[in-house]
């Protein structure tokens, strides 16, 4: 009996994780390195991302994926275009720990801040940007430091079951030692900006939030977990 029971809790453990739970609920945080262009959009280095594994970084059934990983795919725009994307991107998320479950992308929030303040000089904190046709929220912490923004929504796919569940999800990046108007230029100029993101996912009824940037700004925590803990600050608009 003993050994039936050592092979049958074995076998679980082998079990992918997306087996045991479908689709899985609850709220999804990760981070993640990507490089910022005009040419190529927000380019995911590697195609990657991690898992946070901190206590408390993750809610429902996905915290059986914590300080796993998976694939991310690149966002570009154009050709994905603010708004509903004309074709849906399948597997834009997939987990190393539950291959069977992945996120469809669908949807891009266009920037909510205006474009009024994308020219503001001298840099100073609390000054505010979205770029034209843009996905990004930008707001100086002070006039050396920044943060970004963006919102998607889209659905959570089975794929042994067929069953999906809709997504929301945040991302944010901390700019330590640039304003906005240093981003924008360097982007604009055509280089490259790199960005350590943090993001949230959640399935509908359990929000994702974007932080305050008087919070980061504050923060000593490292870029691997500022997605855990997150506060209201506002919701991307919806169709």
């Amino acid at each position: 009996m003993k050994g039936f029971l050592k092979v049958w809790f074995t076998a679980l453990a082998i079990i992918p994780v997306g087996a045991l739970a479908s689709p899985i609920t609850g709220v999804l945080n990760f981070t993640t390195e990507a490089d910022i262009s005009s040419a190529s959009g927000i380019d995911f280095v590697g195609s990657s991302f991690s898992v946070n594994g901190g206590p408390g970084s993750q809610t429902g059934g996905f915290v059986l994926l914590k300080g796993t990983t998976g694939t991310i795919k690149n966002i570009t725009n154009p050709p994905d275009p603010v708004g509903v994307l004309a074709t849906p991107v399948p597997d834009f998320l997939t987990f190393s720990a539950a291959p069977n479950i992945s996120i469809t992308f669908t949807y891009l929030a266009p920037g909510i801040d205006g474009s009024a303040g994308c020219t503001d000089s001298p840099p100073a904190a609390g000054q505010l940007c979205s770029p034209m046709g843009s996905p990004a929220n930008l707001q100086n912490l002070s006039s050396t430091s920044s943060v970004l923004t963006f919102s998607i929504e889209g659905f959570e796919v089975d794929s042994l079951t067929g069953d999906t569940v809709p997504v929301i999800g945040s991302f944010i990046a901390l700019f330590t030692t640039e304003s906005y108007q240093s981003v924008i230029a360097g982007i604009s100029g055509g280089g490259t900006v790199p960005a350590s993101f943090g993001a949230q996912f959640s399935t509908i009824g359990t929000t994702a939030t974007v932080p305050e940037p008087s919070t980061l700004a504050g923060s000593t925590i490292a870029m691997s977990v500022i997605a855990i803990g997150l506060i209201r600050r506002k919701r991307f608009n919806k169709l």
